[in-house]
């Protein structure tokens, strides 16, 4: 059984600890009405104190539901932290009236995402702060993120914690029911859902994660079959098909080809060094 409340105080001790290393003064965070963004708001107000945690609330009308502001301020007003709310909207579209026309979501989703991002670093600058990330284990080792978007920050908190797993600490909170109940989405454009686009559940997610995490933990050199069977991050593929009958081999080379297809969002641009200097 998880030990939730050694979890919440490992997480309050990893904060202070970022925010006292990084001599800054707290933390910023973008409060969505999520649950990531609401379990992480309440674990940096419990580890710095509410003066120390702004939330900001970056809807763009057009995309963002009205229950998802509701719930973003329900949190901000349980929590009794200070909060902006700010529209992107007008940002959006001095953007679009500039660049090229597209009917790529990703690609119109992926600028709100760092237009979001640079409002978070305004403001992290402007009061010397960090900026606190929201993303979870699920989605953080599937790079489900945008680079330089949601995936910029200076510590991630809950980021060690699968969703599944989340939803249970979010429950030992007592976050609003209708927070933890609600269905996952980046809100990057109309009607997205997280599990849809991702092609499974979080629970079948999570569950094949666990498995590779746990394999690769293992050093049992005896155990590698032949060479074809594993892919380049290390995994027996089919080793893990045989532990997951009732998921689709599709869905599993969908979460497999996610892992190695977003590797790069984890590490710096590769930089050419060169033996003649």
């Amino acid at each position: 059984m998880v030990d939730f409340t050694l979890i919440h105080t490992s997480i309050m001790e990893f904060i202070k600890n970022q925010v006292q290393r990084g001599g800054v003064k707290g933390v910023v965070l973008g409060i969505s009405g999520g649950i990531d963004s609401a379990v992480a708001a309440y674990c940096a107000t419990n580890a710095l104190g509410k003066e120390k945690v702004l939330g900001l609330i970056l809807p763009d009308k057009e995309i963002t539901p009205q229950q998802d502001i509701d719930d973003a301020l329900e949190i901000c007003s349980i929590l009794k932290i200070e909060y902006r709310i700010l529209d992107i909207i007008n940002v959006k579209n001095e953007f679009f009236n500039i660049l090229e026309k597209t009917d790529k979501n990703l690609v119109k989703g992926n600028l709100l995402s760092r237009t979001r991002m640079c409002i978070l670093y305004y403001y992290a600058n402007l009061l010397d702060r960090f900026v606190l990330g929201t993303g979870d284990k699920s989605e953080l080792t599937i790079g489900y993120f945008t680079k330089y978007g949601d995936g910029a920050a200076d510590l991630f908190p809950i980021g060690d914690l699968y969703k599944t797993q989340l939803k249970e600490f979010a429950k030992f909170l007592n976050l609003p029911y209708q927070i933890i109940s609600k269905k996952s989405s980046a809100r990057l454009w109309e009607d997205q859902e997280t599990e849809e686009e991702i092609g499974l559940s979080f629970e079948d997610l999570d569950s094949i994660l666990t498995y590779i995490d746990n394999q690769k933990k293992k050093e049992n050199k005896e155990s590698k079959a032949r060479e074809e069977n594993y892919n380049i991050n290390g995994i027996n593929l089919s080793e893990l098909k045989k532990s997951f009958p009732s998921i689709s081999g599709e869905k599993i080379n969908r979460v497999i080809n996610l892992i190695n297809k977003n590797e790069h969002k984890f590490s710096l641009p590769p930089i050419c060094y060169l033996k003649q200097v």
